[in-house]
Parts: structure tokens; sequence; C-alpha cells
């Protein structure tokens, strides 16, 4: 068995493009053999389809993207300890995922790392990332704050000021995904945690911005609990 990972390792770690890639699927093999991936050899073979995410050949970091995913359903417990890594890598990685494929890997990284760890490093991240990997922060965060809970929802108030001034500027960026993310964002925190709570932390919002947000927020939320916001002029 240790042969085996032997075998993975070294293809991902020097091998050539197409050896690589039939590591990673050999990697796969392996999650199914109970006996070939052990505490002592799970963080290399982890450390090893990571770097991949690097490469320039994007199909090669799309499947390695895809194998992280199974590794995150199957070996939750190996890759628990090594939150920043793992989701730098994943934010971080050259090739753009399909929409299904990315909530998908975002989903897991949230129900394996805990609210906590993953606002703990997006919210610098948020701060200094570019376009595209900024605009990759921002879906990981959306998908963070769906899935709110009332058991993670005391970690994300105690960060919420943070999480608003790092979010309101990217409601002005170039890019206009990276925009419309982040005013789903502020949705979602409007949606958790009232107008209340979270207006007197939007004044960096331009007025257009701040009814956009608004009015998103009582499209999905509670009509009632939004029946103030009437009044408010609403972007076009």
């Amino acid at each position: 068995e240790n042969n085996k990972v032997f075998a993975v390792l070294e293809a991902l770690l020097g091998g050539t493009q197409d050896e690589k890639s039939a590591a990673l699927i050999e990697s796969l093999n392996l999650l199914k053999e109970d006996t070939s991936i052990n505490e002592e050899n799970s963080y290399d073979l982890l450390s090893a389809i990571m770097s991949c995410t690097e490469e320039d050949d994007t199909e090669l970091v799309s499947k390695s993207l895809k194998v992280l995913n199974k590794f995150l359903v199957y070996q939750a417990d190996y890759m628990a300890p090594h939150c920043e890594e793992v989701v730098t890598k994943i934010v971080r990685a050259k090739c753009p995922m399909q929409h299904a494929d990315s909530e998908s890997l975002y989903q897991l990284l949230v129900m394996v790392y805990k609210t906590e760890a993953i606002l703990n490093l997006l919210v610098p991240m948020l701060q200094h990332e570019t376009y595209p990997v900024l605009l990759s922060v921002i879906n990981l965060l959306y998908s963070t704050l769906k899935q709110n809970t009332p058991e993670s929802q005391s970690k994300l108030e105690s960060r919420l000021p943070a999480l608003c001034a790092a979010v309101c500027p990217q409601c002005s960026h170039v890019e206009t995904n990276v925009r419309k993310q982040s005013i789903f964002c502020l949705v979602e925190l409007l949606l958790i945690f009232g107008t209340e709570r979270v207006d007197t932390m939007l004044d960096s919002l331009t007025v257009s911005q701040v009814g956009h947000a608004f009015f998103l927020a009582k499209q999905y939320g509670n009509d009632c609990f939004f029946n103030c916001l009437d009044s408010i002029a609403l972007i076009e």
C-alpha cells in the first residue's frame, strides 16, 4: 500500500502533465482502499494534490480541485487541521470552476472548517487580494453566509463590523461579478441580522447601493420585516 502512495506522490511532484493527471485519478482509487491513506502519509498526499492547483494547465487544475472535493468528503478528519493551506490553494487556483462545482466545493469547505476559521482567513483576503482571486474569496464568503446556523451565528456576529468594512469597498469594484457578489453578501448579512444591526455599518456605500441591497433582501426575506424600506429609492 505504501508503494502505491509513493508512486502517486512521485508522479504528482515530479512527473509530466500526463503522469500528474493519471496520478490524480489514482489518488481517487486510494480513497477507496481503507488502508492506503493514513496519518503518516495523508499530509504528503494532500500537499502534492494541492500543488497541482498551481499548474498552468487548466485541465489539470480542474481535475485537482475535483480530487480535493472528494478528499473533503472522504478524508475530512485528515483535512481538518489544514484549513489555511486548503482554503488558500482553492481560492487561488488558476482555473475558474463551473458554478455547480465551486458551490459544492465551497459548501464542503464550510462543513469541514467551520465558519470562524473560514472568516479568519477571508476577511484579510478581501482587503488584499485582486481579481480574479478576489471573486473566489467573495464566492466562498457568500457560501459561508448561506450556511449560517444558530451555532455559527455568534461567531459571525463577532466579525460583523470587520466583514462589512471588507465587503463594502468591493461593491464599487471595476469587475461586475465582484460588485454583484459583494452586494449578495450584504443581502445575506441583512437577512441574518436585520437592517437595524447592519445599516449603521454601510455608511461607505452610495444610496443606490444600499437601496439595491435592501431591495434584494426584501425580495428574498420576510417582506413584513422590511416594510420600513418601502420609501427607499431603489437602484434601477
